[in-house]
């Protein structure tokens, strides 16, 4: 092999695994920064329940970790829950929110939304962060009773519903 035929070959072999490091990262470039808002809690034949700050950090990404830390409250009232998103499968959209106590939440991204399914305890959580082109950031949290409330057998099909419990809404903003 000539040095022009290697050096072709180290140039595509750098080009390759640059397309890699920048493909294969947790939080993508726009969900990264600060964003503040406020939720409501909601639970059903009840409406607003009440209402609190909330406010997420998404850091940049170290290999292939970034900081996804939720504060429900302010100042003193604070509450942060440092977690780590990490990146699983960029090309199925699979990333990771690991809690960082042993509970790790898999998530999907759909374009400019993160959307998980999971059971915690007697309930189970629909979580979708949904980013805007504004910088918004809607986060919806909807709970659900883990035992089923009403199955049927349809034809070669098993449909079974849970009850609603409450939603988290908040609308939060990039600063």
């Amino acid at each position: 092999m000539n040095k022009e035929d290697k050096m072709k070959k180290i140039f595509a072999l750098c080009v390759g695994l640059s397309a890699i490091s920048l493909t294969a990262q947790a939080a993508p470039t726009e969900w990264q920064g600060f964003f503040k808002g406020q939720c409501e809690l909601l639970a059903p034949g009840k409406g607003a329940l009440y209402s609190f700050p909330m406010s997420l950090e998404v850091g940049s990404p170290v290999n292939n970790r970034a900081d996804w830390i939720v504060t429900y409250g302010e100042g003193v009232q604070a509450r942060p829950r440092n977690y780590t998103l990490v990146t699983v499968d960029t090309a199925k959209g699979h990333y990771e929110v690991d809690e960082n106590n042993g509970i790790i939440i898999d998530q999907y991204l759909f374009d400019n939304k993160f959307v998980s399914l999971f059971e915690f305890g007697d309930t189970k959580l629909n979580a979708e962060y949904e980013l805007h082109s504004d910088g918004s950031l809607d986060v919806e949290i909807i709970s659900y009773t883990a035992d089923k409330i009403r199955e049927e057998q349809v034809g070669p099909y098993m449909v079974s519903n849970y009850g609603g419990k409450r939603i988290q809404k908040c609308k939060l903003f990039k600063w």
